[in-house]
């Protein structure tokens, strides 16, 4: 099968490709070029303010041992030589803390480590460039978060799928794109970056280290999740998948640390359900409630 022609690179005394009878150089030539180099700064940003993040991070080791009880669930006690340990026990599992720690955990005022460093720019407290500072400001939504590899394009790219929602986002990281395979699960924070030009979304990119979970896992890391919604709306009825990602997100990790690294092991994540459950204080019946679907039958109730 032919492969399909390329699109004519436009010369500056083309007709331009909107129509409009003009020269390219006089008609969408400025503007576009304008819109690739916004790019390319933009993904030149993504590069040097990750770094400066988790650099900041790294400043402040005396915040750590909370966060560091939430994120491992009280498996690991909060030390130097812990944080160089978990790098292989744990899969870059200190890299993976950092970007939680920074993303994610609430300072003594409320505000995550972003949200501190976005308002630390005007002071003249966090030094970034006008592309960093573009960035920060929509970095400091964003939260762990589990994702389906929908497509794997090798070497090129990949598009992951919300597992909590039906979002579809084009992620440009080339590593990635080698190692995992459709169906796999990511767990880690996808951040925004360099808008195509003529795209309607930007281009995101795994922030830092991301956990990579087998395909038979994104079924019941869901189930996991739902538990934790019914319970957090035991407090607040209204309470959303957002609502539990700002609040609560670390225990996506928890559920990543009670799978098994050397082979799969079904009976492992039903027990990790059950498990989720007892804790809880919550039957298949309230969680169902809960979540506002129809009650489970005397034989679902059972499982």
């Amino acid at each position: 099968m032919a492969k399909p022609a390329a699109a004519k690179k436009l010369g500056r005394n083309d007709p331009c490709h909107c129509g409009s009878g003009r020269k390219y150089k006089d008609c969408h030539r400025q503007a576009e070029e304008a819109a690739r180099s916004e790019q390319l700064r933009l993904r030149q940003a993504q590069d040097t303010l990750l770094p400066k993040i988790i650099e900041a991070a790294q400043s402040v080791p005396d915040q750590f041992p909370p966060a560091f009880a939430r994120f491992w669930q009280g498996k690991y006690e909060y030390g130097v030589e812990q944080m160089e340990k978990l790098s292989t026990v744990e899969d870059r599992g200190s890299e993976r803390f950092l970007t939680w720690f920074a993303f994610d955990f609430r300072q003594a005022d409320g505000r995550t480590l972003l949200d501190q460093l976005d308002a630390a720019v005007e002071g003249g407290g966090f030094d970034v460039d006008p592309f960093e500072r573009q960035l920060l400001a929509q970095w400091r939504q964003v939260r762990l978060r589990p994702y389906v590899v929908a497509e794997v394009r090798k070497g090129k790219g990949l598009s992951l799928r919300n597992l909590l929602g039906d979002e579809v986002y084009e992620v440009a990281d080339y590593g990635a794109s080698k190692r995992l395979a459709p169906g796999e699960v990511v767990v880690g924070h996808l951040i925004p970056a360099d808008t195509t030009p003529g795209a309607e979304a930007p281009t995101y990119y795994l922030a830092g280290a991301a956990a990579q979970l087998t395909d038979d896992t994104a079924e019941k890391l869901l189930e996991f999740a739902e538990l934790h919604l019914a319970d957090l709306r035991r407090r607040a009825p209204d309470a959303t998948w957002e609502d539990l990602l700002d609040q609560r997100s670390e225990i996506l990790n928890h559920f990543v640390v009670a799978l098994p690294q050397e082979q799969r092991d079904p009976t492992v994540m039903e027990r990790i359900i059950a498990d989720g459950r007892i804790g809880l204080q919550l039957t298949a019946e309230s969680v169902a409630a809960l979540l506002g679907r129809a009650l489970p039958s005397d034989e679902e109730e059972s499982k």
